[in-house]
Parts: structure tokens; C-alpha cells; sequence
């Protein structure tokens, strides 16, 4: 079993994936892996910068998020809360996407096309071509603008 998925509050994200999918935000012209020694979050732990109430909303649906899939209490979902700026732009991937597409030309994409639509049906055809025709995911958030 494979999930991932982003959560987004006024000033943070929650982040939760089990299995093959990858997380990454793209910020400021850089793309980074979220999706890597993520720490199990136990009552709400993050980098500091998310605020006690934003936390606790966070975490309360979190919780949520395993039942709703049916998955069995031996599923250990990783995840992580974070702070966002205004523009960020988180990808959620399966390795369709990861393993055939390089990372610098993902970024590439993503600083190419603001339109969320556009660049993910640019990154599922730069699958295709590499040879992904399928099993690939591919879904753009973004953190409202100021």
C-alpha cells in the first residue's frame, strides 16, 4: 500500500505518506524531498514555526487520515508538520513520476509553469516518455499567494 498526501493550513502543511510516494515543495526555484526522515508524529511534533492551534487541527485530522483509507493499526504512517510561504508548491509523486523524471527537470517545469494544471500534465507526458506510460501519479498544491 502506497498514500502521500499534503494538508494545508494557513501558515503550515501537513505532510503523510506510507510507502512509494514522495513529497516535495518547490520554493524560491528549488526543489527539496519532503518525504525523507519524516518524524512520527506523536500529539504534534514540527519545525517550531506552526502555531499551537494551527498544530492541534493539524494532528486531530491526521488522525483521521488511516481510518479513512482502512488501513490496519500495523500501518505506520511517517509524517511531519512544516511551516509554508506564500507560493509554495507541493508535488506529490509515485515512483512513476520520481524514477523516470530527473529532479532538475521537474524544477525546470515547475519554475516554467505557474499554471498547476499545465505542469502536471507536463511531468505525467516526461514520464510517458521515459517510459511511464503507467502507474503514475502526479498532484500540484499551492500555498495561496499573500
Amino acid at each position: 500500500m502506497s498514500f502521500a498526501g499534503v494538508l494545508l493550513a494557513p501558515g503550515a502543511v501537513y505532510i503523510a505518506y506510507v510507502g512509494e510516494m514522495r513529497i516535495y515543495r518547490f520554493r524560491g526555484g528549488r526543489l527539496e524531498e519532503r518525504t525523507r526522515d519524516l518524524v512520527a508524529l506523536e500529539g504534534g511534533v514540527s519545525d517550531g514555526a506552526v502555531s499551537p492551534d494551527a498544530l492541534a487541527m493539524l494532528v486531530q485530522h491526521a488522525k483521521a487520515a488511516p481510518r479513512a483509507l482502512g488501513c490496519e493499526a500495523a500501518v505506520e504512517m511517517k509524517t511531519q508538520v512544516e511551516s509554508t510561504e506564500p507560493g509554495d508548491v507541493f508535488l506529490v509523486c509515485s515512483g512513476g513520476l520520481w524514477s523516470a523524471v530527473a529532479e532538475r527537470r521537474i524544477t525546470g517545469i515547475l519554475a516554467a509553469h505557474r499554471e498547476l494544471r499545465l505542469a502536471a500534465s507536463l511531468l505525467v507526458d516526461c514520464a510517458d516518455e521515459n517510459g511511464e506510460p503507467q502507474h503514475v501519479t502526479c498532484i500540484l498544491a499551492r500555498v495561496a499567494d499573500a
